[in-house]
C-alpha cells in the first residue's frame, strides 16, 4: 500500500523508533508501513498516525489511479 509516512516523518525529523514510542504503535508495524510492505492498515493505526502528524487519512494514504 502506497503511503506518505516516510514524508511525514522526514518533515518532523523523526525515525521509526521515535514514532513508535510517541504513538504506542509497534516498531514492526510502523516499519512495515514505512517500507510499504503492508497491504492494509487498521483504522486505529491510521487514526493514531494522523493524530500524531495532525493530518487526514488522505495525507497519509496514496491510492493509485489504476486501483480506482
Amino acid at each position: 500500500m502506497k503511503n506518505n509516512l516516510r514524508l511525514l516523518m522526514a518533515q518532523k525529523h523523526i525515525n521509526i523508533t521515535q514514532l513508535s514510542g510517541a504513538t504506542g504503535i509497534s516498531r514492526n508495524t510502523i516499519a512495515s508501513i514505512y517500507h510499504e510492505k503492508t497491504t492494509r492498515m487498521d483504522i486505529k493505526t491510521i487514526t493514531v498516525i494522523c493524530n500524531y502528524f495532525e493530518c487526514t487519512p488522505n495525507d497519509l494514504i496514496v491510492i493509485p489511479k489504476e486501483v480506482v
